[in-house]
């Protein structure tokens, strides 16, 4: 006796198997964020690292949480004489309840007078209101002043 509905059976199987382990056409499939709170912050997060690395505060600015802005902007160095050549993320976990996650972010500069490579970090303290998705960050840099100086 032949099973004709085995074949069809095991195919659909198979491929809701291979659905759930790549993600689908239409975008990423994360069942453990289905808001995509993390995506966003991801997105965000790298963005924004992007943006300070090349020296486009005012652009990273629009990160920075609005009573923050200003302050953000004044502390930056001027970059006409600092260059940021590179930088890193660590590694990072968004908490439980997805409303912050702290992320450390290095960056390598030199000063235009020297051509000795610093180190700059940051501390990002990302946070998000209500339920949406829109992330902002408090960025603490150390070591800032230690290029600039140089």
């Amino acid at each position: 006796m032949r099973v004709h509905w085995l074949r069809p059976a095991l195919i659909t199987c198979l491929g809701l198997a291979l659905l759930t382990q790549f993600g689908c056409a239409f975008g990423e499939f994360r069942p453990d964020d289905p808001f995509k709170r993390q995506y966003e912050l991801e997105q965000s997060q790298k963005r924004y690292s992007d943006l300070v690395r090349w020296s486009k505060f005012e652009e990273a600015a629009q990160f920075v949480a609005p009573e923050g802005r200003r302050a953000f902007r004044d502390r930056m160095p001027d970059f006409k004489e600092v260059r940021f050549t590179d930088h890193s993320t660590a590694a990072w976990e968004l908490d439980e309840e997805k409303r912050f996650t702290v992320i450390e972010v290095t960056y390598t500069g030199y000063s235009m007078r020297s051509p000795i490579e610093v180190e700059v970090h940051e501390t990002q303290t990302w946070t998000r209101e209500g339920n949406n998705s829109s992330w902002h960050v408090v960025s603490e840099f150390t070591d800032l002043d230690r290029l600039a100086a140089q």
